[in-house]
């Protein structure tokens, strides 16, 4: 199962990345503020899901609101960069 979701994953990483380079020209930057908003959210789902395995779930709660947070503020910042960056054209 965990396979599938990892290759359904990168496919759908793969599939955003090509769209992306198709329809725009986007910058070093912009690319590592939206990986690292996707990394941040990846590290939410897995400290939620690993504190509840440790019997945490207050801290599971916390841990994925404050890392969750994080990766929405990253990605709307990347997603306003390209918007601004598509409109100047």
């Amino acid at each position: 199962m965990i396979f599938w979701i990892g290759a359904l994953f990168g496919a759908a990483l793969t599939l955003l990345v090509n769209w992306l380079r198709a329809k725009v020209v986007v910058r070093w930057y912009e690319w590592l503020i939206g990986a690292l908003g996707l990394l941040s959210g990846i590290g939410a789902v897995q400290h939620y899901f690993g504190s509840l395995v440790e019997n945490e779930p207050e801290s599971a709660w916390m841990g994925f609101l404050v890392l969750f947070i994080l990766s929405v503020l990253l990605l709307v910042i990347t997603w306003t960069l390209l918007r601004r960056h598509k409109q100047s054209i």
